[in-house]
């Protein structure tokens, strides 16, 4: 078959998916679905059971067989954020590699959100419409829930919340043993978790009205979608009779309503009570059900990669950054400057880095979060910045690249990677390269605005045989960034083997 055939398989708690999809139309050849339910337990802490990997492998295999069939020769195996949080995960990867030679790149949280949210952008019809004004992708995920907010057609903020229908259904199963009312005991645990993830959200999100686009609600989805359509408007009218007809219901009834199987009937009742809960915080004005996955998001971010869509998303990338540190009160004008002389000195360092667009990228970020820390303790607050760094799902971003940007952080102030080799041996020795180059820059930037007071209006770099002269236009007395400067320059130095040399040119003689 054609190169531009890509197959992308997934697994995740639930299921094994399939998809093969022509990259440069967008339209999908084959579609498989196998119900191998490889870590439903994880949620209790369990491992994932061996006696399931037969049939994880049996079920792979059979997709390698149909990707033979098609021609395909371009493909790849993605695991769920979910799923690589399993305590003998790594263990069942290396044996569906032995067994299958596909090897699995686990995802980030962040990286299911992006790249859900790229496909809905590019193949929901009236995505461009129904964020003019305000909305929000609710985006269901086994064990959690991820709300994008869009003002004006822009991101403007990406929250993660760790409650999802898998994780609900089980703690329904444990209040049926142990409650005597376990569904009115299940929706006050949703709505106390609810609650207590939104109000760490700007006070002006809270009151604002959003047409809502729901992703991962399979059953609804079944239920209320025409077959082969991607979508259906639903009125909170609509989506609260079938909340009350199906609250209540047996199991067999909700079978033969919404066509399910016995497997995944328990699901029906843990979406209903989320889903009801989130339209309300989020002042629901209409319901969008959007049948696209985590799978989707994959084959559509392919496309991308390989240039058939021109569309750029890094701003949503940069601008879950921005509230992340609007979050942790960093101060704008302080971050906003040290960005801007990052990525000047990025791009005229070029011929000494040899990095590339996406480690600009990381170092955008960087300076955007490195100062989360001082929300804390302005004391080491570098430190407190890795930590937060790495506790947070940033949207965009793999585990890999957050850890990048939470050493970059760590190291933007005081302390070097070669002052803390115990920490840094995190990375293999490539990414502790970048993470060094990207540090450097970064120690240079921040310098340039030690005193927070924005006294420097622009830079200019020349680079010459042995130093590199920065040249700063100010007025005004630099001292404290001269000291600044000269303390954190030896570590540029060592990195690129090149003395930076701060000169100052003033802007009224």
């Amino acid at each position: 078959m054609a190169d531009d055939y890509f197959g992308a398989m997934l697994v995740n708690v639930s299921s094994i998916e399939l998809s093969i999809v022509n990259l440069r139309t967008g339209t999908q050849a084959e579609r498989v679905k196998s119900t191998v339910a490889i870590g439903e337990n994880i949620y209790n802490h369990e491992e994932i059971s061996f006696e399931t990997v037969g049939d994880a492998v049996e079920a792979l295999r059979g997709f390698l067989q149909i990707l033979k069939d098609y021609g395909v020769t371009h493909y790849k195996l993605w695991g769920s954020q979910a799923l690589s949080t399993a305590p003998n995960a790594e263990f069942i990867r290396d044996q569906l590699y032995v067994r299958t030679g596909l090897h699995i790149e686990w995802l980030s949280l962040g990286e299911e959100s992006f790249v859900r949210n790229e496909a809905i952008t590019l193949k929901l019809d009236r995505y461009r419409h129904l964020v003019k004004d305000h909305a929000a992708i609710i985006g269901l995920n086994s064990g959690s829930t991820t709300l994008s907010f869009f003002e004006h057609g822009e991101l403007v903020a990406s929250h993660n919340m760790k409650l999802g229908p898998v994780r609900i259904k089980e703690v329904l199963q444990n209040l049926r043993a142990t409650a005597p009312n376990p569904v009115d005991v299940l929706d006050d645990y949703i709505n106390s978790k609810v609650d207590d993830f939104y109000r760490f959200l700007p006070d002006e999100m809270q009151t604002v009205p959003n047409q809502v686009m729901l992703v991962g609600a399979a059953p609804l989805n079944a239920y209320f979608i025409p077959k082969g359509d991607t979508s259906y408007n639903l009125s909170i009218k609509e989506f609260n009779r079938f909340c009350d007809d199906v609250s209540g219901a047996s199991n067999q009834y909700l079978m033969e309503r919404l066509h399910l199987t016995e497997e995944n009937v328990e699901i029906v009742l843990p979406i209903v009570l989320l889903i009801k809960k989130l339209l309300t915080v989020v002042h629901a004005e209409k319901l969008h059900l959007v049948n696209l996955n985590v799978l989707d998001g994959l084959t559509t971010n392919q496309g991308i990669v390989a240039g058939y869509h021109k569309h750029h998303f890094e701003k949503q990338i940069l601008a879950a950054a921005d509230d992340l540190a609007r979050r942790y009160r960093v101060e704008p004008n302080h971050m906003n400057l040290v960005r801007r002389f990052a990525l000047h000195l990025f791009d005229q360092l070029k011929p000494l880095h040899h990095l590339t667009p996406r480690d600009r990228l990381l170092l955008q970020v960087a300076a955007i979060v490195h100062d989360i820390g001082g929300f804390i303790d302005t004391h080491e607050h570098y430190l407190h910045s890795d930590y937060v760094i790495k506790q947070s799902e940033m949207l965009g971003l793999s585990t890999e690249e957050t850890q990048i940007i939470a050493a970059v952080s760590r190291y933007h102030s005081t302390r070097t990677p070669a002052e803390d080799l115990a920490h840094f041996r995190q990375l293999d020795s490539e990414k502790r390269l970048v993470v060094a180059k990207l540090s450097a820059i970064l120690r240079i930037a921040d310098a340039l605005d030690d005193a927070h007071q924005q006294t420097i209006q622009r830079i200019s770099v020349s680079v010459r045989t042995n130093k590199v002269i920065i040249t700063v236009f100010s007025d005004d007395e630099l001292s404290l960034i001269r000291w600044a400067f000269n303390y954190k320059a030896d570590f540029f130095a060592d990195v690129f083997g090149l003395q930076p040399v701060l000169k100052q040119r003033r802007l009224h003689k």
